[in-house]
């Protein structure tokens, strides 16, 4: 078998990719769980999250949610055309996707402020030097680290749990139906986004980390690809533990 990969299958199946790959998506599930089910997004989900919680979640994701098309951008000056096939799947993804994250941006602002949570208030990211660990994480990923495994630690890792929690905080009427009816759209904008969408940003950067590295990686590249993912998982979950 040759150690390139081309994948055959369904982009949102594990089975499409190497098997190098799907242990490393075994190994990091438990991690991903902890952040997709934490008990902010469960209070989220059941309205029943208090105003200092909020505050401090907004204020707390404020700097990756703003930094995320600057970690792109980063990781497209990686990326040379006609070098690797990975390399141009790589330049397409993060330059078709650098302005949609910044009208994210844009909705996190709005969706902060449904919670009396102000623009100027973000930018002065007030808070235990815990809370901010994930951002500072994903631009030291984003700037230094290897193409595939700095993109598993953003496009794949924070893009696929920010899916899964979004979906999980959507699941219930309950806080939606917190807000008076004129203004839920705005409120919900941003989580509606990330939760109905067709959510294949996080399978095609996944593609694009199994078409840079192959069949047969060597040891170094597949450790850094799991501890790039569990990294941003582990950070992720402390800036939520600095919420409660």
């Amino acid at each position: 078998m040759s150690s390139e990969f081309k994948r055959r299958g369904a982009l949102k199946e594990a089975e499409s990719y190497p098997v190098w790959l799907q242990q490393v998506l075994t190994e990091t599930a438990s991690a991903r769980a902890l952040v997709a089910g934490h008990q902010v997004f469960t209070g989220m989900r059941d309205a029943k999250l208090g105003a200092r919680e909020f505050a401090a979640f907004f204020v707390n994701g404020w700097p990756v949610v703003e930094q995320f098309p600057q970690y792109m951008a980063m990781n497209l000056l990686k990326a040379r055309f006609g070098r690797s096939e990975g390399e141009d799947m790589a330049r397409r993804y993060l330059t078709r996707n650098i302005r949609v994250e910044q009208n994210h941006a844009d909705y996190w602002v709005d969706w902060a402020g449904m919670h009396d949570v102000s623009k100027s208030k973000l930018l002065r990211a007030e808070g235990p030097p815990a809370a901010f660990a994930l951002s500072h994480w994903c631009w030291s990923s984003s700037s230094s680290h290897a193409l595939a495994s700095a993109m598993a630690a953003t496009n794949y890792a924070i893009e696929g749990v920010t899916g899964d929690w979004a979906t999980l905080v959507c699941s219930k009427p309950d806080y939606e139906q917190s807000f008076p009816e004129g203004s839920r759209k705005k409120a919900m904008r941003w989580l509606q986004l990330h939760a109905h969408y067709d959510d294949a940003h996080p399978w095609e950067a996944l593609d694009i980390v199994a078409t840079l590295l192959g069949h047969e990686p060597s040891k170094e590249e597949i450790e850094g690809v799991r501890n790039s993912i569990l990294t941003s998982f582990s950070y992720f979950k402390a800036s939520l533990d600095c919420c409660l």
